[in-house]
């Protein structure tokens, strides 16, 4: 199964008529701490693209990197028995991304997306843009109407190691 990459969103973008910036990095920017750092930002200016088996069907949870999603939370607002992360094997396939580079855009095939009202505390946000050492700038509202995202309040804050 092919993976997507950078390409897939820039022609989503531009599809759209969007001249949106990719931002490249030599450094990976995987997970929200590290892309925190590559970027000189806060950690919860990351978008999390987290992909959930809802009853087994999939939607995709926009979150801000330092928060997680309260499973519990997710699973009463969509009225399901089980809620459970995507394997990364999953998320190629549902989503055409690997795990540490899924946008929330671009995809496979449409995906039901919630985006996260803890978002909002930001002015500027940054999504992955389809691998694990890319990004674009955004905000809470572009985002919303790029994913078509319903706005839902699913944040835990993380755990202390």
């Amino acid at each position: 199964m092919e993976i997507f990459g950078e390409l897939h969103v820039r022609q989503f973008f531009s599809s759209l008529g969007l001249d949106k910036r990719i931002e490249s990095f030599a450094e990976s920017t995987e997970n929200s701490f590290l892309a925190a750092q590559a970027l000189g930002v806060e950690q919860g200016q990351i978008v999390k693209s987290v992909l959930f088996l809802a009853d087994e069907q999939p939607v995709l949870v926009l979150m801000s990197g330092d928060m997680n999603v309260h499973s519990k939370k997710l699973k009463n607002l969509l009225g399901v028995r089980k809620v459970r992360i995507a394997d990364p094997e999953t998320v190629v396939a549902v989503t055409g991304f690997a795990v540490g580079g899924v946008p929330p855009v671009a995809h496979r095939e449409p995906i039901p997306t919630f985006i996260d009202a803890s978002l909002r505390r930001f002015a500027k946000i940054y999504p992955a843009a389809g691998t694990a050492n890319n990004m674009f700038p955004t905000t809470f509202e572009e985002l919303g109407q790029l994913t078509r995202a319903r706005m839902v309040d699913v944040a835990m804050l993380k755990k202390k190691p």
